[in-house]
């Protein structure tokens, strides 16, 4: 019986050391945060709108209670709050993410901007993105893409290159990319595109032809035009001249 007891009392201090322990464990951390779908600068030109996407995680016992947006400058000064969204029965927030818009964005909405989500037991996240004024468009650019069939195994890669009016253009004298498939045709004035693809399958050649005439085609067609207009004007003021000498000689007799 003694020994029985001596049993039961060393489980129970076991079981005693290990609550200690669980209640010396640091309790777990929240797993709340907050993220831009657009990460580091974002530009936007003056009149366009803004739209700023987030996405939040969370865990499955955390809930987001109140999201909040602000906007200072780049220097860190004249701080605004912008909204200030908390969860209702009628309006819940949503728990996956938050969406900010500014429509026809002026000067005064430059500058960084910073969502701040905020949980049931008070835990805050943040994030913030730049948001800076976009002074010129991108320039636009319209490539050619050149493509080979791969239904057969080869040991190389194929070699690209691009031909304009009949003369070989590389990186200094055109636009390519860094595979040599696209050749941006922005700028240029050529009227026959030619691409060749070189491999240990052989070599494949295919044409683009422009309906546009070139330069010197357009001033030859000019000049022809010009000349047949020319020598019609000199028939019609020879015909009403030999005319005018008829009705001369005409009268003369008469």
């Amino acid at each position: 019986m003694k020994r029985s007891a001596d049993v039961m009392e060393t489980r129970h201090i076991l079981v005693c050391r290990i609550y200690l322990i669980l209640a010396l464990l640091p309790h777990p951390h929240q797993c709340l945060s907050v993220y831009f779908q657009n990460q580091g600068l974002l530009y936007v030109a003056l009149g366009r709108d803004l739209v700023l996407l987030t996405q939040f995680q969370i865990t499955p016992t955390e809930k987001i209670l109140m999201v909040t947006w602000d906007r200072e400058t780049e220097k860190g000064q004249g701080k605004v709050r912008l909204a200030n969204h908390q969860d209702a029965p009628g309006n819940p927030l949503d728990q996956k993410g938050a969406l900010f818009r500014v429509a026809n964005i002026s000067s005064s909405n430059y500058g960084i901007y910073t969502i701040t989500v905020t949980d049931q037991m008070g835990n805050e996240e943040s994030a913030n993105i730049h948001v800076r004024e976009s002074v010129a468009a991108p320039v636009a650019s319209l490539p050619l893409l050149c493509e080979v069939a791969n239904d057969r195994a080869q040991w190389d890669s194929p070699v690209f290159s691009w031909l304009v009016d009949g003369v070989e253009v590389s990186n200094q004298t055109a636009n390519l990319s860094t595979d040599g498939r696209r050749l941006y045709v922005s700028g240029m004035k050529g009227h026959n595109y030619t691409c060749v693809v070189n491999s240990s399958l052989g070599t494949s050649v295919t044409y683009y032809i422009t309906d546009s005439s070139t330069p010197s085609q357009s001033n030859q067609s000019c000049e022809i035009l010009c000349g047949v207009l020319l020598a019609i004007i000199i028939v019609l003021l020879s015909g009403y001249l030999c005319w005018r000498c008829n009705q001369q000689r005409t009268n003369g007799i008469i």
